[in-house]
């Protein structure tokens, strides 16, 4: 089974929040924005310090809580690399993912109206699961939907709560054994790009989401409808071109190249 990639929206995930929803939390707006600009420069350690430092002076529930799931984020995409470059051992790597899940899981107490504590609590099954080779389980999955689904409940325009929906509905078996689905798949997948792309265009996301791209085309050459594997070639190939002409790639990027090029060789 292809790799999965909960942990693909790490990427660039952590849309920075229209002006509105900044006015509504007692947040500095410039502290919210300053954390994902660091986020898309792959400085996920000094997030962390910033947000203890910022969480021991809070009490408000929903700021705490819009602290503690880009703490899980953070804390997400630290143990992915770590253990892409060999640092971390997969039981090592499961230790901080639990670790990641209950800043999410205390978020959701808290704030439960908030989407994307959900989505990163869902973010940190998936990889587990990858890491486990479990994903299959009905449990692991059902778990994973419904966390993507409560996300996109609260915010239907979540980019990577689709993204992940789209990876899913993909890589599981079709009924009877599960609830896998080629057709859900590929829309799921086509819609987190229409809305990466929307908030891409608006500067509400600093950096391109490549492994959306990656991921629709995996989805496409699975469906394998008319037309669908020529689509899936040029979508990849598209984006193998946009990664390999980075100057200065971040580790998630160059974790989407060797994904994308990964995916173009099992065509071969």
């Amino acid at each position: 089974m292809r790799r999965f990639h909960p942990n693909r929206l790490i990427l660039a995930v952590g849309v920075v929040f229209g002006l509105v929803a900044l006015q509504a939390t007692g947040l500095d707006a410039e502290l919210l924005v300053d954390l994902e600009r660091l986020h898309e420069a792959d400085q996920h350690e000094q997030i962390i310090r910033v947000i203890d430092r910022e969480l021991a002076q809070l009490s408000d529930p929903n700021d705490r809580a819009r602290l503690l799931w880009r703490k899980t984020r953070a804390e997400l995409t630290i143990a992915d690399h770590q253990r892409w470059v060999g640092n971390l051992t997969d039981r090592e790597t499961i230790v901080l993912l639990e670790e990641a899940a209950a800043h999410a899981d205390r978020a959701i107490e808290i704030a439960p109206d908030l989407a994307d504590p959900y989505f990163w609590k869902g973010a940190t099954i998936g990889l587990q699961g990858q890491i486990r080779g479990v994903l299959n389980s009905l449990f692991m999955a059902s778990s994973l939907r419904d966390y993507a689904e409560k996300t996109l409940e609260r915010d239907p325009e979540h980019a990577e709560a689709h993204y992940l929906l789209g990876q899913l509905y993909r890589e599981l078996p079709r009924w009877p054994i599960s609830f896998g689905d080629r057709e859900r798949a590929v829309r799921y997948g086509r819609r987190s790009i229409e809305l990466h792309e929307r908030a891409y265009a608006s500067g509400g996301v600093g950096v391109r989401y490549y492994d959306f791209y990656t991921q629709l085309a995996a989805s496409l050459w699975r469906r394998n409808s008319r037309g669908d594997r020529d689509e899936a070639r040029r979508v990849l190939r598209d984006n193998l071109e946009r990664l390999e002409a980075l100057s200065s790639p971040t580790n998630r990027q160059r974790m989407d190249l060797e994904s994308a090029r990964e995916l173009l060789t099992g065509w071969s």
